[in-house]
């Protein structure tokens, strides 16, 4: 019996080595935030163990002593563009369509430079450059310069997101737009459920703006022209979008607001996540910190791109107020030197996530919303309280409350009463626990692994040449004919044209039949 196990399983690595022959990918990540590197990282990665060969351009290279078919270049240089951009402030003004036609379009312009300009990266699309490539991965988010290298290097691109996708996104794959949906992110506190009229159509007015103003004139224009001045006359970078075999989203259906995709969007989720942190030890000072928390720990982290350090001082007085006075000892990953108010509070700069959250004497997570430490939180099962700042931390943080695993604190509204009220309540209300723990066992109920589903949609592009047939032909239409807009404004014109004319009739019929009646009665005095 032993010797046919082993007989099947050889022959079953065999077929499975036939069907996985060694590809050559190009994978290209130029937004400098950890969060989104770590899910791309651990794709790459897997895609190596499998034997491909990888070339990653990354701006958070991996420690991979071990894996021999990865190659790395570094393009970290891009995190200089963002080291001066406040994120707390430019939220007290703007909302992240605003932010990224203010702030970040002209920075994205330098990521992209950043990628053609690295030696390395020359030397791969230089025209003399035999390299060949099966298929090309590329971040699908706000650089599409990048989307040139499926056409230079003639193989199917694969766009991937790290987080929900924009409006804008969803546009040109052929996803419908929903200005009010609670998925459009990009309005921050504009989205939620039965917004009254104007307020639909204030986000309506906003969205497709946005779509066609801003992210034209500032985004696909310039990007255009950088892509062109180092890969010489490319097609439209939109058509190449449009184009995109697949798009994967960081997104699990469990933990967002389902809408309709198109088939070639494969949605994923908690790829970065690792089952061997429970084996790694944590540093000897914090171990002996949270380990001798006899009444739990709160861990308190918000995130790598919004620093708690560049917060206004009536802010941090209050965190540091609210902790200080907690029953339990508190572990706050904070950048800067501050002064040991008090022995509760363990403050480092720098924190392995995933090993804090696993510890048994966690009882809650106080966070900014970012979607890779939700996934870490629900895989260890720790209830939240979190406090929004950018991006799409809105839409997660609405979902989690909906969940019931999460009370949220309006970062604006904050006060040392609300922020306190907001932590107690989830230590003392088991249900909140009780629901992180269901939705936790409802992600995890998956009829094939994520990271196996990822790879094989990788691998059938790449034995297909491509994916043509999955794509949506609705991306070839105009605007108004995908929404059936000029047929509604015709009908609109045509409707308001025959009441206005009924109207008219209705009136010239009532003054006739006034002026008969004045005649009659004129008559009738006469006599």
């Amino acid at each position: 019996m032993t010797s046919l196990i082993v007989t099947i399983v050889t022959c079953l690595l065999i077929i499975n080595i036939g069907l996985t022959s060694s590809a050559r990918i190009l994978a290209v990540f130029p937004i400098p935030s950890y969060s989104h590197q770590i899910v791309y990282n651990s794709i790459c990665k897997h895609l190596s163990l499998r034997g491909h060969q990888v070339t990653l351009v990354t701006t958070d290279p991996i420690n991979h002593t071990n894996l021999k078919n990865l190659t790395q270049i570094d393009i970290s240089i891009n995190y200089e563009q963002l080291k001066d951009t406040n994120f707390y402030e430019a939220r007290t003004m703007y909302t992240w369509q605003q932010i990224s036609a203010i702030y970040l379009f002209e920075k994205i312009h330098e990521f992209s430079k950043n990628v053609f300009e690295h030696p390395d990266i020359k030397k791969i699309y230089a025209p003399d450059s035999n390299e060949k490539f099966d298929v090309i991965l590329v971040e699908a988010i706000m650089t599409p310069a990048i989307y040139g290298f499926g056409h230079r290097f003639k193989a199917p691109l694969i766009g991937m997101y790290s987080l929900a996708l924009t409006q804008q996104s969803h546009f040109i794959i052929g996803n419908p737009v929903l200005p009010s949906h609670p998925s459009a992110y990009e309005l921050n506190k504009g989205i939620g459920f039965n917004l009254p009229f104007w307020k639909r159509v204030h986000n309506y007015v906003v969205t497709w703006w946005h779509m066609h103003v801003n992210c034209n004139n500032r985004m696909y224009k310039p990007q255009q022209e950088i892509a062109e001045k180092y890969l010489g006359k490319i097609p439209s970078i939109k058509e190449l979008e449009k184009n995109m075999s697949l798009l994967f989203v960081n997104q699990q259906e469990e933990i967002s607001f389902t809408r309709p995709n198109v088939p070639n969007v494969i949605n994923f989720g908690g790829l970065h996540i690792s089952n061997d942190i429970l084996n790694k030890p944590l540093p000897k000072e914090l171990k002996e910190f949270i380990d001798n928390a006899t009444n739990g720990f709160i861990y308190v982290s918000f995130g790598t791109n919004a620093n708690p350090s560049t917060y206004p001082k009536k802010l941090l007085d209050i965190f540091f107020h609210v902790f200080s006075n907690l029953p339990m000892k508190i572990v706050w990953k904070l950048k800067g030197n501050y002064p040991q108010i008090s022995d509760n509070i363990y403050i480092s700069e720098w924190f392995s996530q995933q090993e804090v959250l696993s510890h048994p004497n966690l009882k809650l997570f106080v966070y900014q919303g970012g979607l890779q430490s939700t996934e870490e939180a629900i895989n260890f099962g720790v209830p939240l309280v979190a406090i929004p700042i950018l991006s799409d931390q809105d839409m997660i943080v609405l979902k989690m409350e909906n969940l019931g695993v999460c009370r949220s604190v309006d970062i604006f509204q904050m006060t040392k009463e609300v922020l306190n009220e907001a932590i107690m309540e989830v230590l003392h209300n088991k249900s909140y626990k009780e629901n992180m723990l269901k939705l936790k066992n409802l992600i995890e109920d998956k009829q094939v692994g994520t990271m196996e589903n990822v790879i094989w949609w990788i691998e059938y592009v790449i034995r297909h040449k491509g994916a043509s047939h999955l794509r949506s032909s609705i991306v070839d239409e105009p605007w108004y004919q995908r929404y059936d807009t000029d047929v509604i404004a015709l009908l609109s014109v045509t409707l308001f044209i025959i009441v206005i004319l009924s109207l008219y009739i209705a009136f010239k019929v009532f003054v006739i039949i006034m002026k008969y009646c004045a005649c009659l009665l004129f008559k009738e005095k006469n006599k």
